[in-house]
């Protein structure tokens, strides 16, 4: 844990545009515990890992281990155990686990803190006393509370272990190690906790941390399923046109088109989140996320506040069910459709609640990890892509509306703390 803060970066995961099929064996239960592989994990495994909590510059004041259920059905934990070493020691400590985990979903292990440097965690699902190096270490999911005794020996095969990660120097992993993490980036497995190729160094790359819990939207491995929007199929040659999962994509200079155009809705399919950065190389800042939405064979950038430039830069967040304003959704952009917070959502500033850009940034990203078809109100276009995301002044809202196509979709609203309406 005693980590030299570094500066911070947001890197991508290099994922895959299309989704990836994670379905297990179908002649395997979802809760038996012989796999295919041994080391391959048909349904649960550590979907993300931190361990610079409470550090120097850390946004987060815990460690933690996510879990994710990448298999087809429910998986019952209870009796389970996420298990940590040092990166080349034997002597394991661990956090006993209990519930279970639907397909899709996600739970969350607060661990230790270091200090009180950051913000506080989601709602954890279990809880453990393990301080995790923010650099290298090893951490396993295990079957049992039994403690491991491996590490100067051999780990793997070893029946009662579902996932084993190892990462940066560590001397234990499922084939090369994830890369070494810091006190402001995290190890993520690809497509949203879906991959898995028995290879630590395939599947993890690192990022903003952005624990996700029981409570986020499910965001299943294959069609199907709470995540997806109407079960348009994924299919045809790039780019895919179905329930594909969006990527994580690093900051360049070549972002997508900009239109010029006033305020409307774009109606298209999002095929990447970019985070914010601490540079210009993506027209990006620390105040935006950046989406890159497929229209009509092009990739348009859209840019979504998560802070104010000036005074309190907290943005107020809240997400909101109701039908899609403007007629039914078609690719392309539809000028002139406005959205009004107050006279055609009937919400006001009151009903909102204030979130610092970190955890507006987590929101966003869970909120966003299973939708695809978007419609997007915003209040015009510029040489930097859509903008002003959040409420206007003239009351030109801005909105993210995921699947569209359902009867009832989602909308999510921001507006600046202060502004009241």
């Amino acid at each position: 844990m005693n980590v030299t803060a570094r500066s911070r970066t947001w890197l991508a995961l290099g994922l895959s545009l299309v989704a990836v099929g994670c379905d297990p064996d179908p002649e395997l239960g979802a809760d038996e515990a012989e796999h295919d592989s041994p080391l391959v994990s048909p349904n649960i495994v550590i979907s993300q890992l931190y361990g610079g909590g409470g550090n120097a510059g850390a946004p987060l004041t815990n460690d933690y281990v996510e879990l994710f259920n990448r298999g087809a059905s429910t998986v019952t934990i209870t009796g389970w155990s996420v298990q940590y070493a040092s990166a080349t020691g034997s002597s394991w400590a661990a956090a006993s686990l209990s519930g279970s985990i639907p397909a899709g979903g996600y739970y969350l292990v607060r661990l230790a803190s270091n200090g009180s440097v950051g913000a506080s965690l989601p709602a954890a699902d279990a809880t453990g006393t393990m301080n995790l190096s923010g650099t290298s270490g090893k951490v396993a999911l295990v079957t049992s509370q039994t403690l491991l005794s491996c590490g100067a020996s051999a780990c793997l095969p070893n029946g009662s272990i579902r996932d084993l990660v190892g990462y940066g120097s560590a001397n234990q992993s499922e084939g090369s190690t994830a890369p070494t993490q810091s006190n402001t980036s995290a190890g993520f497995r690809s497509a949203h906790g879906c991959t898995e190729t028995d290879n630590n160094a395939a599947d993890f790359a690192t990022g903003a941390p952005a624990p996700r819990n029981s409570s986020t939207t499910r965001a299943p491995c294959s069609g199907g399923g709470g995540g997806t929007d109407a079960g348009v199929p994924d299919g045809g040659s790039p780019p895919p046109t179905g329930d594909g999962t969006p990527t994580r994509q690093p900051c360049t200079s070549s972002f997508g088109s900009a239109m010029t155009a006033g305020f409307g809705r774009l109606d298209g399919f999002l095929v990447s989140i970019v985070n914010p950065n601490t540079t210009t190389a993506c027209r990006g800042d620390d105040n935006h996320i950046h989406l890159q939405v497929r229209v009509n064979g092009r990739v348009q950038d859209i840019a979504v506040n998560i802070a104010s430039t000036s005074g309190n830069p907290n943005v107020d967040f809240r997400t909101l069910n109701a039908p899609l304003r403007g007629g039914a959704w078609s690719e392309g952009w539809h000028t002139g459709q406005s959205l009004d917070y107050a006279n055609h959502l009937g919400v006001s500033a009151s009903s909102f609640t204030e979130r610092t850009p970190i955890q507006l940034t987590s929101l966003v990203d869970s909120t966003l990890a299973s939708a695809n078809h978007v419609s997007i109100f915003t209040t015009g276009f510029d040489a930097t892509g859509g903008h002003l995301i959040h409420r206007n002044p003239t009351n030109h809202d801005g909105a993210i509306v995921i699947n569209p196509l359902s009867a009832n979709p989602q909308s999510l609203l921001f507006h600046f703390v202060t502004q009241s309406f």
